[in-house]
């Protein structure tokens, strides 16, 4: 009799590789991203008036960039709620409101927290000697009393946090703030003689965020965002902007029933 021998077959499952999480947000390009911080920055400093209309042109012309790179730029100012599209019209810088920066201080609050624990939590000692000298420049700032070198520090401090928590969702929420809030500082902050209050407390959180202490970290980044809020309470007291008791909506916001 014949005998037949038969392997046996091992069942083997195909890999799949897994996927690599994007973020959300398109990313730019090197001239787009150029492009968009020469812009950003013209918007935040005022170069660009609040609540002009501006065409896609003069942003050319006045940026240095190709159109390509500047429709990039555009799209992620549009994100920022810094520009707003209008078919037709051209594209609309936003006013600067005052009510709308307060709710915004709401998000900022968790948003500005986490951002800052991530960072202490996973920054390399090379990145800790790096919030360790802004710390330091912070101060040097407020001895200079130089308003646009704050906020070239300011915006250095955030993108070393978001390299050092290394999550792309967390910096398009933290980014989403910022163009808002550094120019509603920036308007504001020498009429009520903020800087040195801004400086300093932004000293703290660089110092803290190097030593790693999670709780001070918080204790810090409230502080920051009490002075934000207080900027804005005062500037509403002096224009006669009324703020809605705690419990009522802020002027814009959807009320049920």
């Amino acid at each position: 009799m014949q005998t037949v021998s038969v392997k046996s077959r091992r069942r083997v499952t195909p890999s799949i590789p897994r996927a690599r999480l994007t973020s959300p947000r398109p990313s730019l390009g090197r001239a787009g991203e150029r492009a968009y911080r020469v812009i950003e920055a013209a918007i935040v400093t005022l170069q660009i008036a609040p609540g002009s209309t501006i065409s896609e042109a003069f942003l050319i012309e006045m940026s240095g960039f190709s159109r390509t790179a500047v429709r990039e730029a555009i799209r992620k100012l549009t994100l920022e709620h810094l520009l707003v599209i209008k078919p037709k019209n051209g594209i609309y810088v936003t006013e600067i409101d005052t009510l709308a920066q307060l709710r915004l201080i709401e998000v900022r609050r968790e948003i500005d927290r986490i951002v800052f624990q991530s960072a202490a939590l996973r920054a390399s000692p090379e990145q800790r000697h790096q919030f360790w000298q802004l710390s330091e420049q912070f101060k040097q700032v407020v001895k200079n009393e130089d308003a646009l070198e704050l906020m070239r520090r300011d915006k250095e401090l955030k993108e070393l946090c978001l390299r050092c928590a290394e999550n792309e969702f967390l910096a398009v929420c933290l980014r989403s703030t910022q163009g808002l809030s550094r120019r509603f500082w920036y308007r504001y902050q020498a009429e009520f003689d903020f800087l040195p209050t801004t400086g300093l407390l932004s000293a703290d959180v660089a110092a803290v965020v190097a030593n790693g202490k999670l709780q001070l970290v918080a204790e810090a980044a409230k502080r920051l965002v009490d002075s934000a809020e207080s900027l804005a309470k005062r500037v509403a007291s002096v224009r006669g902007i009324i703020i809605p008791e705690p419990g009522l909506p802020m002027l814009g916001e959807p009320i049920s029933g």
